[in-house]
This record gives structure tokens, sequence and C-alpha cells, in this order.
């Protein structure tokens, strides 16, 4: 099975957590303000208290941090690399090829990079006790990652891929219910082949892009609605604004701007941002600001930016050579 993790992820037995924990050093050097290009305005209701920085251990990656953040890092992979915070620390995972954090932390649903028995599955972490339970996906040679969880922590999503040639395909997603600890594979006609499952914002649905639009699917695969023309869903663990009135994506080529914003209920353009070229999007701060990863004199920051494209701070930064070994940094809200 292949091993896609970060944002290329854009992917009987208990399994406890493997690995030492490594120390992670406090206030490290600050992250280095944003090029000209996005002049940092005042935040004051972003940015309340004194950050803190923290070197990713196994990188060199430097994430600024405040208390009073809603979001914050509580995953990562680099290269074949895969770490998840426990503490004061992070551990590296190496049995899993991804993990993603529930909202609230208190679980985490983990990608092996192996099959077992002839199936794919996923691990269940229970992130108090350290205790997994592993729940199989779907049959070799079919592969389910790229996990979404739901608002509320109840269920995730993953995708379902299937070789075609040399390259691999979607061919529909899973369901895993956290609480029934079981999962529900569901074949969709006529997918589009680079579909990535995701929920709506309501977790009634799973949203994936369909010809350069967006498409909402019940979960039994049955379609529910489509907005056309938008360009594919973009954001990291959630494209969806905390109101859910908001859907990102990435605008239609036809467009001169990247970032897009559209009202999830009348399906019309509510935002272009611009001024800004994101290298990834990882999700919404809240209403009024979006996670993005930019190239920056030399190396990359992420940022947060409104959606006038102005930055209004710096979350993190790192190097070419970090962002070139597909870094991703998954951040769960509170």
């Amino acid at each position: 099975m292949p091993v896609t993790p970060g944002i290329y992820r854009l992917f009987g037995c208990l399994a406890v957590l493997v690995s030492v924990i490594v120390p992670v050093p406090a206030a490290a050097h600050a992250a280095e303000p944003a090029a000209a290009a996005h002049a940092v305005e005042p935040a004051a209701a972003v940015f309340a208290t004194a950050p803190v920085d923290i070197v990713l251990p196994g990188t060199r990656v430097t994430v600024r941090e405040d208390s009073k953040d809603a979001l914050r890092v509580t995953s990562y992979s680099f290269g074949k690399m895969t770490y998840l915070r426990r503490g004061a620390g992070f551990t590296r995972q190496a049995a899993y090829q991804e993990i993603t954090v529930a909202p609230k932390g208190k679980k985490a649903l983990a990608v092996p990079t192996s099959y077992q028995s002839g199936y794919d599955s996923v691990v269940l972490l229970d992130l108090a006790t350290s205790k997994g339970t592993r729940i199989r996906t779907v049959r070799k040679p079919l592969v389910a990652h790229y996990a979404h969880w739901n608002r509320n922590g109840g269920k995730a999503v993953l995708t379902v891929e299937r070789k075609s040639g040399s390259a691999w395909v979607t061919s529909g997603f899973v369901v895993v219910d956290a609480v029934a600890k079981t999962a529900k594979t569901v074949t969709v006609a006529n997918v589009d082949k680079a579909a990535r499952f995701r929920w709506s914002s309501d977790g009634v649905d799973v949203v994936a892009e369909h010809a350069g639009g967006t498409r909402f699917y019940g979960q039994d695969g049955a379609i529910r609605r489509t907005l056309a023309k938008t360009g594919r869903p973009a954001g990291g663990e959630d494209a969806f604004t905390p109101s859910g009135r908001g859907l990102m994506t990435w605008c239609p080529s036809s467009y001169t701007e990247h970032v897009c914003v559209w009202d999830r209920t009348s399906g019309k353009l509510a935002a272009k941002v611009p001024g800004i070229k994101p290298k990834a999007l990882w999700g919404w701060w809240d209403e009024k600001h979006f996670i993005a990863v930019i190239p920056s004199s030399g190396h990359y920051q992420v940022v947060l930016s409104t959606l006038k494209g102005k930055t209004t701070r710096v979350l993190a930064a790192f190097s070419t050579a970090d962002w070139s070994n597909k870094l991703y940094l998954g951040y769960t809200r509170k």
C-alpha cells in the first residue's frame, strides 16, 4: 500500500503507541516576520498573549503557539515519519503513515503502514490511555487513507483508492464510527478520480471535488447536491468556516485569485482572496482568518490570512528543504 503522509495525504489486536517521547525545546528561535508582500497587520483579538516557540522533533520547523489559541498542532508528518502530540512532547509513530486527532483532542485515528491479514485498517486511539482498537476498512489491494473527523468527533471519513496503471484513483470512501468501532465502505459511481472526501459542516454528508466543482454525498454514497465551478475544496482538516456558512476552495483556473470562499447554502461566491498565492491551505482559524502556507524570502511560513489577503500572524516557519520533504502540520480545534 502507498505511504503518502503530509500534504500528499491530499490520504484483531490492540495497537499501543510506540516509540519514545522526544522532549520539545521551548523558546527556540522566533519565526521570521512575513515577507513585505504579506505585511503583518495588528490583530489583538487573534494574537492576545506572548507566544512560545517550539521546534518539532526530527525537523527544523519552528511552531509559534499561544496558550489561548483555539487550535494547535497535534500531529505532523515529515517524509516517512509521523508524530503525535503527547503532553509536553511529540512521539514518533513508526507503525503509522498518518495520524489525525479528533476535535477536543481525546482520540485519534491512525492509518498503519501495511496491510494486516489482507486488509487495510485504521487504529482508533484513546489518547488518555494510549490504547487502540484496530478496525478493518478495505481489502487488499484497495487502500483507505486521508482521514477527516466530523466536528463532534463521532465519525471519521477516509478516501478509498485503487491502483489504475501506475496511478492511484479514488473509488469511494469509508465511514468509521468511533462509538460503535465499526467501518462501512461505500463505492461511489462516477466519482472524480482525484476526489478527497471530508465532512460537510453539519456532519450529515461528505463532500469531495467533482468535475471542477464540489459535490455533497450522503453517507450511503447517493448524490445530495453539486456546486458547479467552485474549484476543489481546500483547507486541511476542515474546508468549512466555524459557522459552517463558508466553503473554502482553490479558485477555478479562470480566476486570477487562488483562494475562494463560497456560501454553502446559496452556492454563490462570497469572496475571492487577493494578493496571496499559498502552497497549501490548512483550514480555518476563525470566521475571518484561514491557515495558509506561503513562500517567504527563501523559506516558508504558516500564516493566518484575512479574506483580504493580509497576514495577521505567523504560526510556523521552516526551510525549503523541510517543505520539499512532504511536511504537513495537523491543526486541531481544542
